[in-house]
């Protein structure tokens, strides 16, 4: 129990302690519960308690605010400390996190909780060493620590170590099978080696956890995607958006598939999207100049791929889908370079022939002067095959 010192230890034993974030009429009951005696007598544990509550709700602004109220009224006690650290991780400020663990562990908090907490602090800062210290320390102290088994396991791979990596995943798995991280790192490690099969059965298991996780769903399209199951990962990306409507990488995927299928307006429409939620979104411009020259939209394009030159003047097709647009919205026929769907795919150059104007020139026909039949030449035979392949 979350709790300080003097008149503040009597009024923690009337704050309620709270449920598990999944009893939605229990979390209600416990926040309205904290406010009251916030509002009554502004104690702060019960600040504290209440940001631990808003934190697993996933409320980490409002936590913050709470727990900062709660260092201001009493800054001696070090669980608030480590409670600020936790949320501050989830604010992805780990310098900052890890001096606020540090000042509970001086206060005297000593648990597994802020050991591991400090192992993962530490690893994220790159200082590897130190932190399988404090993650030793958590592990003597609570073996079956599953999250302790995962930072190691984070570790071993930053490091190159892949097959240590996934022993730890599994043991940490073994131990805390509800550590959604644990489900996200496997899966993500397996469709990196190409073993889709088991990047897709670690996918599932943790959807059945956790059925209305956005990250998840988006991370099981991946897989559907470099399994080449383009239907599939559109289901999962349209999932993502249903359940996050400001994934903007998963409406990047999106338009990846509905170009890939030449359905341009779709495409469009999604990485538009895309440039709404992230401005900075790398290419987007080149991605947008594209649908707009495949819809005949020539001056649009211009404008995109003028964008996008100016912003990276390294950016060939941008470049390329500039000029063609430009030539085409003046001129007639051009040689359309088609955008890859992916950074890594090669392009394709089909060859349009312009068309011969047979107003203003006479044309007379040359008759040959010996037939050649198909068995004397095995060319006649050869099917032409398009420019770029083998």
């Amino acid at each position: 129990m979350l709790g300080g010192c003097g008149s503040d230890n009597r009024q923690a034993a009337r704050i309620p302690d709270f449920p598990k974030p999944d009893d939605s009429s229990r979390v209600e009951g416990a926040l309205r519960a904290l406010t009251r005696a916030i509002n009554a007598s502004s104690p702060a544990s019960a600040y504290a308690k209440r940001a631990v509550v808003l934190l697993a709700l996933g409320r980490v602004n409002d936590a913050l605010a709470d727990i900062n109220e709660a260092i201001e009224r009493n800054n001696n006690a070090g669980v608030y400390y480590l409670t600020r650290a936790k949320v501050l991780r989830e604010l992805q400020k780990p310098a900052n996190a890890l001096d606020d663990a540090q000042r509970a562990e001086i206060l005297g908090v000593n648990t597994p909780e802020l050991y591991t907490l400090q192992g993962d602090l530490l690893q994220q800062q790159s200082q590897y060493d130190k932190a399988r210290l404090y993650i030793a320390k958590a592990l003597q102290m609570a073996p079956y620590d599953g999250e302790a088994y995962f930072f190691n396991g984070l570790m071993a791979a930053k490091q190159g170590d892949t097959a240590q990596a996934l022993a730890l995943y599994q043991q940490s798995l073994r131990l805390k099978p509800r550590y959604l991280e644990t489900y996200n790192q496997l899966a993500s490690i397996y469709r990196t080696l190409g073993n889709l099969d088991a990047a897709l059965t670690y996918s599932g298991q943790a959807i059945r956890y956790f059925p209305n996780n956005a990250r998840l769903q988006y991370g099981r399209g991946l897989i559907y995607h470099t399994a080449n199951r383009p239907d599939s990962a559109l289901a999962c990306y349209l999932q993502t958006i249903r359940l996050q409507p400001a994934y903007y990488q998963a409406y990047f995927q999106v338009g990846l598939i509905n170009q890939k299928y030449r359905n341009h307006y779709a495409a469009l429409a999604n990485y538009q999207k895309v440039q709404q939620l992230r401005p900075q979104f790398p290419r987007i411009d080149t991605y947008i100049g594209y649908c707009h020259e495949q819809m005949g939209q020539y001056e649009q394009a211009v404008a995109a791929y003028t964008k996008a030159t100016r912003q990276n003047p390294a950016d060939r097709q941008a470049a390329a889908g500039l000029w063609r647009s430009q030539r085409r919205q003046y001129a007639g026929s051009y040689n359309p370079l088609f955008l890859p769907n992916s950074p890594t795919e090669p392009v394709t150059v089909e060859q349009k022939r312009t068309e011969l104007d047979t107003s203003r020139v006479r044309i007379s026909t040359i008759q040959p002067k010996a037939r050649v039949s198909v068995s004397e030449s095995d060319s006649l035979r050869r099917a032409v095959k398009p420019i770029g392949q083998n």
